[in-house]
């Protein structure tokens, strides 16, 4: 459960190099778990860092709420909606209407947009910090429980849910 008087870090402590930093490149390397992350991205709108740090937690054998999802979420959306999606977008961009033209420069704009992106995990890193564990699940349930959560707080109740067996069955591995 996710402490209601917990507030969002000064930005000035925020730690960029993480246990869940180094977990989401860890587990997001493989290229069908990446294409998975992905195609729910494109499918539901889902922030794919919210996704992997539900996946993260549950790894440490917590289970989060849909409210403590939510929670989680408004901590990173502004920064995820007025830098990360304005950076893909650009990049994104340059490559569909550009081609290999301006390689150089989507390569700067997608450098810059995995640094905005290991930001967001840092808010989240220490966002998760005020997290009181709930002792009573193994992680293989919790991570399961957190990324299914997650993908249907997203897709919404009139909506087929949508799995990331890949991503589960990667981050349930991963804390072994």
């Amino acid at each position: 459960m996710i402490k209601q008087g917990s507030r969002e870090s000064n930005r000035s402590d925020l730690q960029y190099d993480n246990e869940f930093w180094h977990f989401s490149l860890a587990v997001y390397k493989p290229a069908d778990v990446a294409a998975e992350c992905l195609a729910l991205q494109e499918a539901i709108g889902l922030d794919v860092n919210l996704l992997l740090f539900c996946a993260w937690l549950g790894t440490r054998a917590i289970v989060l709420s849909r409210s403590d999802i939510e929670a989680a979420s408004r901590i990173v959306a502004p920064w995820h909606k007025s830098v990360v999606r304005p950076l893909r977008g650009v990049r994104r961009h340059i490559k569909t209407q550009y081609g290999d033209e301006f390689e150089n420069l989507r390569s700067l704009v997608k450098e810059n947009e995995l640094q905005a992106e290991q930001i967001e995990q840092a808010m989240l890193f220490a966002y998760a910090q005020g997290i009181q564990i709930s002792p009573g699940s193994g992680h293989r349930d919790a991570v399961a429980r957190n990324v299914n959560e997650y993908i249907s707080m997203m897709s919404g109740p009139a909506q087929p849910v949508p799995a990331a067996p890949l991503l589960i069955r990667a981050a349930q591995h991963s804390a072994q």
